[in-house]
């Protein structure tokens, strides 16, 4: 501490000298008049160009603009120096809005941007002391391509793992179902249908809403950006069912014995529809001939031929029957 102490006392003598004294008055005295030469000559009227960014809003879906539209506004202004400045600093302005919608039909293919509408917008963004000598360009010829249109369905395009012991409950809703594309007729023609952004889900429990982008291809577009997507997400459980295996066109000469004549099905199905499931929602039927083809062998495969769509895997015991065919004259 003492020899920091002593540092700076050596240092206070030293600018306390005679002529350190007279060069800090030299400099405040140059600076003071500076800083006056600066106001005084900020005070006086210089002409100034801008560069204002144009841009163009609410443009139809089945507009293409043309790149030979321009995309700046150069103004030519002229203010005092301190406005000069403030608008350096401040950055007041920052882009022109045309809205395209309303503009005047030149052709199919061009609108007008007329002075008096340039002008209206690009005095707004300046102070009302502030002179605009001129602007460019005065007018604009908007050109664009009307592209073709059609309706497409949407897909989801999810990748989902559920939580143990729950499952995706029924199909992926996509709300909108359909989009409205607009692109060149080649591209459109070759599409079947549009699919949305890849969401990857994991460990899901439960149902799940999500706003999805659209995944476009190249050069098509559509005023529909996002699809809300609805995927049913439920607790899974198991149901047993006796159900009889019934063969309803047999001849009236036949008679068909089973063995056994019915079979337990064991349903997976969401725990909310576990009271829903009845024997009457499923069906076993085999037609005739499959017997008659099968009657080497005397044993026929049992499938289900009639379930919700929320049944899912059903497990059949036994999985095949025998059977015997009696023929009666």
């Amino acid at each position: 501490m003492s020899a920091f102490y002593s540092v700076l006392l050596k240092t206070v003598v030293f600018f306390r000298r005679q002529q350190w004294k007279e060069i800090f008055i030299f400099f405040f005295f140059l600076l003071l008049s500076l800083t006056f030469w600066l106001l005084q000559t900020l005070q006086q009227d210089y002409e100034q160009r801008f560069d204002i960014p144009l841009r163009y809003k609410n443009v139809p879906a089945e507009w293409v603009l043309s790149e030979k539209n321009p995309t700046t506004i150069r103004v030519l202004l002229k203010e005092k120096g301190t406005n000069i400045l403030y608008y350096y600093w401040n950055a007041r302005f920052h882009s022109i809005d045309v809205n395209v919608t309303g503009l005047p039909q030149l052709s199919d293919s061009s609108r007008q941007i007329t002075n008096k509408m340039l002008e209206s917008e690009v005095s707004k963004l300046f102070l009302t002391s502030t002179s605009i000598t001129s602007f460019e360009p005065r007018e604009i010829t908007l050109l664009y391509d009307t592209l073709s249109s059609c309706v497409k369905p949407v897909t989801a395009h999810v990748n989902i793992t559920t939580r143990a012991g729950f499952q995706v409950s029924d199909s992926i809703t996509v709300s909108p179902s359909e989009a409205l594309l607009y692109g060149s007729s080649k591209v459109l023609e070759t599409l079947k249908e549009v699919k949305t952004k890849l969401i990857t889900l994991e460990d899901v429990s439960k149902t799940i809403e999500r706003m999805v982008k659209l995944d476009l291809p190249a050069g098509v577009k559509s005023e529909q950006e996002t699809v809300k997507l609805t995927i049913p997400v439920e607790e899974f459980t198991e149901k047993k069912i006796q159900l009889p295996v019934q063969c309803l066109d047999i001849p009236a000469n036949y008679v068909l014995r089973l063995f056994p004549s019915s079979v337990e099905i064991t349903c997976h199905l969401p725990l909310s529809q576990f009271r829903d499931l009845t024997e009457e929602m499923l069906d076993i039927i085999i037609p005739f001939t499959e017997f008659e083809d099968n009657q080497a062998t005397g044993k026929i495969p049992v499938r289900l031929t009639r379930k919700p769509a929320w049944v899912t895997t059903p497990v059949i015991v036994p999985s095949e029957l025998e059977f015997i065919i009696e023929h009666h004259d």
